[in-house]
């Protein structure tokens, strides 16, 4: 049988799991998009921690989104994010994305009141997703 001329562009074998999150993750931030793109699709459904303040040499896209396929626009939980050095707190209660150029310092993200389970995603135009050395483990309340 002939070799399928598109089959490549065909991702699978993304699943993973996570245990800060909830459920399967999809997550590409290895190069196995062969772009420069790198992705994670995560539920979360209690209380998390993300401490760790950091920048990339890359931009960064956050989506924060409901859960309910049928009202994505009731977030279920509200969310801290700091930004800049100055670690500028924004209370984030609603669907939103987050653009964060290349360089600036984000994080600590925090998401807390959670009463139905969100969607948080995450795209950085970035073929790997390096890890910094000292990242700290997200905290689960």
């Amino acid at each position: 049988m002939a070799e399928s001329k598109y089959g490549q562009y065909i991702r699978t074998g993304l699943i993973k799991d996570i245990a800060h999150y909830t459920g399967h993750s999809l997550v590409a931030h290895d190069g196995e998009l062969n772009v420069d793109c790198s992705i994670g699709y995560h539920c979360i459904a209690k209380p998390i921690s993300f401490d760790f303040s950091h920048s990339h040499d890359f931009p960064e896209l956050l989506f924060f989104i409901g859960g309910d396929p049928l009202d994505i626009t009731e977030l279920g939980a509200d969310v801290e994010v700091c930004l800049g050095e100055e670690h500028e707190k924004h209370i984030i209660r609603g669907p939103c994305v987050v653009s964060i150029p290349a360089g600036m310092v984000h994080c600590p993200i925090t998401i807390k009141n959670v009463v139905r389970p969100m969607v948080f995603l995450e795209i950085s135009l970035s073929r790997i997703y390096p890890k910094p050395k000292d990242r700290v483990p997200p905290r689960t309340t």
